[in-house]
């Protein structure tokens, strides 16, 4: 893990899938999960807009739970645990219950079974939640060895990091076929697939302009990137799906 270039160059993105994320759905959820949470930013994030919410966040990484419990300290409304993403799928697992909004921000490459966590997540939602996933896309031509320069690595250490994750990561066609399958499998879900963009969406469209109307603080997170070389070009080489469970019955 390359924790220099993720403080750097993570720190927006992380930002604009809590904003984004927040404002996909008709009414603020009133239950969070983070999956992948790290050590609690996006959490402390949602708390400042959903003082009332009930928050909860899971990672594998024991340190980072202690980190994040540490930053969010004690509260009956915000739960932090040392879980993996691919436990969630167990049968007996439902310790958790159901959510309005489950948020997956560059964790999905890092999982050993990709599907099999984003179709338990999608059983997870309460009827009218969503599921945001943002994370980086692998370009089709990839040649195993080039790092796009929009990546912002700054030496030979971070270039590899760049490496490894780009050869765990989907490319826009392999996501897309994973978001149909779960698709095919539950009937009251349905997905979005997109590339770049303000949560996919480019400037200018209505999608972009709804989501800059609902949630005002992205402006002042996209100014304060805007001297940082590559920033704009970054946000092409994620992308981001979305599920959402319908509000009850059959497709």
């Amino acid at each position: 893990m390359s924790t220099c270039y993720d403080d750097r160059e993570t720190e927006l993105s992380r930002a604009l899938c809590v904003e984004v994320g927040l404002v996909l759905g008709e009414h603020p959820p009133s239950r969070v999960l983070d999956v992948g949470c790290g050590t609690g930013g996006s959490l402390a994030r949602i708390r400042q807009h959903l003082p009332d919410a009930e928050l909860v966040g899971i990672d594998p990484s024991e340190t980072a739970v202690r980190s994040a419990r540490r930053l969010l300290g004690p509260g009956r409304r915000t739960h932090v645990h040392a879980v993996a993403a691919e436990d969630l799928a167990a049968p007996a697992d439902h310790r958790f219950g159901r959510f309005d909004l489950i948020l997956v921000h560059l964790s999905l490459a890092l999982m050993r079974d990709p599907f099999t966590v984003v179709h338990t997540l999608a059983g997870m939602l309460t009827p009218g939640g969503h599921c945001y996933v943002v994370d980086l896309l692998r370009p089709e031509d990839w040649d195993c060895r080039t790092v796009p320069a929009a990546l912002g690595a700054r030496d030979a250490s971070e270039q590899a990091y760049l490496r490894d994750q780009l050869a765990a990561s989907m490319s826009l066609p392999e996501l897309r076929a994973l978001a149909s399958e779960v698709e095919r499998q539950m009937l009251d879900v349905r997905s979005e697939v997109y590339q770049g963009g303000l949560g996919g969406h480019g400037p200018g469209t209505p999608q972009a302009r709804r989501i800059w109307a609902r949630a005002p603080r992205i402006g002042g997170l996209l100014a304060s990137a805007g001297a940082r070389p590559g920033s704009g070009a970054q946000m092409n080489t994620v992308a981001h799906l979305v599920l959402r469970r319908n509000g009850g019955g059959e497709r």
